[in-house]
């Protein structure tokens, strides 16, 4: 099978070789310089791409609509502690940062019917406009309930943004320069998620945490700006034919909504169990095994729509695409662990402020984009996936392996050094997955197949932290009742990592501190295994090269571009 979508993939391209020459303003182009790829439609028009200016704008203004929507993943969970305080409760606390996971995990292949039926250029500025109503929603919240509201809505928001900075690359740049390309936008929604956090800490502490959100408006609106100005689809670029009626199908509200609801009964699970409710207690029970259920019920549900499925199984068969998406689930596994479990690490167990707690994860950040850029770069060249799959998990074992081995005590050096292999490793291979789809893809399934894996590595938010902070609140209350029975079990749950240095002193502070550490070297073993589970994954993907192609870079003139 892997041989046949290589082949075909290979076919795929090859047929554009047969032409010798292609004139440009610039002179005569020869054979390596044709264009690699037909239109959709089948027309003889060759797939001609922006290079130079037009395509560094149109990156600029992706990256930064993607930074925008990426700080809002980490950026409320160093404001929680304060926006319990204002709402008087602990009710909703798990909901703040879950209700955004729990709409970018569900609604990335809804994203991506739409991108691939209207245009890409106003799909993706509805989905900026979304997240920015969300923003305001939270930002003026009157109570839980609305801040809720307007975090899903982000999330919703943020999900069609980042699933359409990816497609929008395969739509403007030339094949060969998709996987150095994908490699900078990672950097960039990297950067965002540790930077969030900070941010978070910066606006709690010195304004207010309603800040976290009115940020979003401004930056937002440059970003919509820019996007007016510059984000134009080259022409050989279709859009797949359909009705209103067909859309709506295709948009799969029901597979949506079986998606959503199992990944709630998964969150409310986690939440309730060991800590607000026994795990014997009824609704523990019922959610745990609705959960299966619903997901079981989601299979069914695509699998009875064909092709109006929002994850069309079709897609799913060939080995390539469900061993990718198996990867492309657990490598951001290991890294959601880590981007939130080594902050509260230095905040509650070294006693830094959220900015130092920042500035100690740069490591993890700086080495993050450099491995994302290396595998980027030197994928476009060696058409190779395996070196860095397997390499990524390796690193990414061995740094978590480091990162569990830390203490109370640890030194600087110790902690800053696991970040190395940790990052480098995660870096390596959280591109590969899609880089490597989009490559073998058909031009009407590109859409689609993106948002597949971007429902693969998304929903790794919802599965994965919201396990992390069942383990982590589970061990670190086991250990407070074993061994500080007189310290108030709610009020630690409640103050958030940063204000442990304000609540307690001496003895209290060290139990409290202890119990942290006791939670947090669970979440890195947890990592470990996720991580270990990613070498594995690398194996079960068909050990072939990218489809190799030779596509000129052109910029597309301005009548090429759609108004």
């Amino acid at each position: 099978m892997a041989a046949d979508s290589a082949s075909s993939a290979g076919a795929r391209y090859a047929e554009s070789r047969d032409s010798s020459e292609k004139k440009t303003a610039d002179g005569t182009l020869d054979a390596k310089h044709v264009a690699a790829a037909k239109a959709a439609d089948g027309d003889d028009e060759a797939a001609v791409y922006y290079t130079g200016w037009r395509l560094a704008a149109i990156m600029g203004t992706i990256n930064l609509s993607t930074l925008i929507a990426s700080l809002d993943l980490g950026i409320v969970a160093t404001a929680i502690p304060a926006i319990t305080r204002d709402f008087n409760g602990l009710d909703y606390i798990g909901w703040y940062s879950g209700a955004c996971f729990l709409l970018v995990g569900s609604s990335s292949a809804l994203w991506g019917k739409l991108y691939k039926y209207l245009s890409a250029r106003y799909v993706f500025m509805a989905a900026l406009g979304i997240y920015l109503v969300g923003s305001i929603v939270a930002a003026a919240a009157p109570n839980g309930i609305a801040l809720i509201v307007g975090r899903a809505l982000q999330g919703l928001g943020c999900s069609g943004c980042l699933s359409g900075s990816v497609l929008i690359i395969n739509f403007t740049a030339a094949p060969s320069s998709r996987p150095g390309l994908i490699g900078i936008w990672i950097g960039v929604f990297m950067s965002a998620t540790i930077l969030g956090p900070v941010l978070g800490g910066v606006f709690t502490s010195e304004v207010s945490w309603r800040w976290c959100f009115w940020i979003n408006l401004p930056v937002g609106g440059l970003a919509i700006f820019l996007q007016i100005l510059f984000l134009h689809i080259p022409k050989h670029v279709k859009l797949a034919p359909a009705t209103w009626k067909e859309i709506i199908l295709h948009i799969d509200i029901p597979g949506f909504s079986f998606l959503l609801t199992s990944l709630i009964c998964f969150t409310l699970a986690l939440q309730w169990g060991g800590l607000t409710k026994p795990w014997s207690d009824g609704s523990v029970i019922a959610t745990l095994v609705l959960f299966p259920v619903l997901t079981i019920g989601f299979v069914v549900v695509e699998w009875l729509q064909g092709e109006y499925a929002g994850v069309p199984l079709r897609l799913l068969k060939p080995r390539m695409t469900w061993a990718n998406c198996i990867y492309g689930w657990l490598n951001p596994g290991a890294n959601f662990l880590v981007l939130f479990y080594l902050p509260i690490y230095f905040q509650a167990v070294k006693g830094t402020s959220a900015i130092t707690s920042g500035a100690y994860t740069l490591p993890f950040m700086a080495f993050y984009a450099l491995g994302a850029m290396m595998s980027g770069g030197m994928m476009g060249k060696t058409r190779m996936i395996h070196p860095f799959t397997i390499t990524s998990g390796l690193l990414t074992t061995l740094g978590a392996a480091l990162l569990w081995a830390m203490d109370v005590n640890t030194s600087k050096a110790w902690y800053i050094g696991a970040q190395v292999p940790f990052g480098l490793g995660i870096g390596l291979g959280n591109q590969v997955p899609v880089t490597v789809l989009q490559a073998f893809a058909s031009a009407e399934d590109v859409a689609a197949t993106t948002g597949i894996i971007f429902t693969f590595q998304t929903a790794t938010g919802a599965y994965f932290v919201v396990a992390a902070q069942s383990i982590f609140a589970n061990l670190m209350l086991k250990t407070l009742i074993k061994n500080a029975k007189d310290i108030d079990i709610g009020r630690v749950l409640s103050a958030g990592a940063g204000e442990l240095q304000t609540l307690y002193i001496g003895s209290q502070l060290d139990e409290v501190r202890n119990a942290y550490m006791v939670g947090i070297k669970d979440v890195f073993a947890f990592c470990i295994v996720v991580s270990a589970a990613t070498v594995f994954s690398a194996l079960l993907v068909p050990f072939v090269k990218l489809p190799e192609t030779e596509t000129p870079k052109l910029e597309v003139e301005e009548k090429s571009a759609e108004a």
